[in-house]
């Protein structure tokens, strides 16, 4: 973590560490737009569905590295709070691609669920444009891993 993404989150200073976030190189080539309006839920959309997103041979579903990506990312997020104690990041994913990601776009949202010492668990859930669900992961993300 850099340290202007240090002092933003000290800071309280949403708004500016999500501009961070949507600027840097990877969150864009996923078409993803990172929301941190509410940062103990934060939310990421991929609203434009582009032909490298798809997966299998000529399907028109999301492939599951896309989503897996995604929410790797988002998940990963719920480690904000923590900042404080230093990096942070995901440690464990378990994804259950329960549904299809349809091709008209889909957002994630994910919360803490608890935490044990430097363990912060989490929940993940994505969902099609319509608000249904598709797909429900659980992840572990390290909180502290050293000082940054």
């Amino acid at each position: 973590m850099s340290t202007s993404m240090g002092l933003l989150i000290s800071q309280g200073d949403w708004p500016a560490l999500e501009s961070r976030f949507n600027e840097m190189e990877f969150v864009q080539r996923l078409g993803l737009v990172v929301d941190l309006s509410d940062p103990d839920r934060p939310r990421g959309d991929v609203s434009k569905i582009e032909s490298y997103h798809l997966g299998g041979i000529g399907q028109d579903f999301v492939n599951g590295a896309v989503t897996s990506g995604v929410i790797d990312i988002i998940l990963g997020l719920t480690g904000l709070r923590f900042a404080e104690m230093g990096y942070f990041a995901t440690r464990n994913l378990q994804i259950d691609l329960t549904l299809p990601v349809e091709k008209h776009g889909f957002y994630v949202t994910s919360r803490a669920t608890r935490r044990i010492g430097k363990n912060l668990f989490a929940e993940a859930t994505v969902f099609n444009p319509d608000g249904e669900p598709r797909v429900h992961a659980t992840g572990l993300v390290r909180i502290g891993i050293r000082k940054s």
